[in-house]
């Protein structure tokens, strides 16, 4: 079986090796292993690069060129969240999370909370995503988190990690239905954060399509299912990593004040904006082509 990044950064050796480093040697440490990674899978790379293309046509190459590269920067510094908030001690990250984040906007999600039906936090695969959590436990908020994982060891340590403390994980490789834990969550006033992008588990229909980027996406109404079943308001939230190393929490009105005719579709113009504006932050770039229609 031919191992994919993910599995290559959560090698034994590696963790090892990286629970052993500080913040900044290890994120040093990751990019390296990273650019090793690419260098032996090229066709990945320019799948990565082409579907960057595709989306940003009628950009300047000089921009098109630039984004390409930040953009294997971000992927990089996305495991390095993943591997340092699931395998370092609970205290460090905490600090560190402290530290380096703010949140803009909490008010919408005091707003969403005191309607007393929960309120489902919707994020996407961009930014410092893996943080999200921690920033919202930090706040004092009670958080359930939908996430699949791609390894079992990832897993466990998740699991780890929260134990005797307020958040929750949902995710099938715990067994039962992610669905209705998501509703016991929301019927319990919890935060629920989701992802609205999340390619492999969409229902692809031809009839279910949403125009962004000028061209023709299918998307899943998951988001829509939910916020019927459980009445929660919706509060778009995207980590976003700044030049300074920090990270902010931008908190954006999907229905709590608003009444969209659709929370999935006000979700993924949400994430269409912080992809127009930060591209290099996305890290599904792979799976662009699986969204498209055509």
């Amino acid at each position: 079986m031919k191992i994919n990044l993910s599995r290559f950064f959560q090698s034994p050796v590696n963790i090892f090796v990286f629970k052993h480093l500080g913040p900044a040697v290890a994120r040093w440490y990751i990019q390296a292993l990273g650019m090793l990674y690419y260098l032996f899978n090229r066709k990945e790379r320019r799948i990565i690069e082409t579907n960057i293309r595709d989306c940003l046509a009628g950009r300047g190459e000089r921009h098109v060129r630039k984004v390409v590269r930040e953009t294997f920067k971000g992927i990089f510094t996305h495991y390095f969240e993943k591997i340092f908030s699931a395998f370092l001690e609970y205290d460090t990250v905490q600090e560190y999370v402290k530290r380096h984040s703010r949140i803009e906007g909490r008010e919408l999600i005091d707003r969403a909370l005191a309607q007393g039906r929960g309120a489902i936090l919707v994020t996407a695969h961009w930014g410092a995503v893996e943080f999200i959590p921690w920033v919202l436990f930090h706040a004092g908020y009670k958080v359930s988190v939908i996430l699949e994982c791609q390894t079992e060891q990832l897993a466990r340590a998740l699991q780890d990690r929260i134990q005797g403390r307020d958040v929750e994980l949902l995710s099938s490789c715990f067994g039962a239905s992610v669905f209705f834990k998501a509703l016991g969550a929301l019927k319990r006033n919890r935060i629920l954060v989701t992802q609205c992008d999340e390619v492999d588990a969409w229902r692809r229909r031809p009839g279910q399509t949403i125009t962004l980027f000028g061209q023709e996406l299918f998307f899943d109404d998951t988001i829509d299912v939910i916020t019927r079943r459980s009445g929660s308001p919706v509060v778009g939230v995207f980590l976003k990593r700044t030049e300074s190393g920090t990270y902010t929490l931008i908190c954006e009105d999907v229905s709590v004040d608003a009444r969209p005719e659709s929370t999935a579709r006000g979700a993924l113009q949400l994430w269409q904006k912080h992809v127009n504006e930060n591209p290099e932050q996305w890290y599904q770039w792979k799976k662009w082509r699986k969204m498209k229609t055509a």
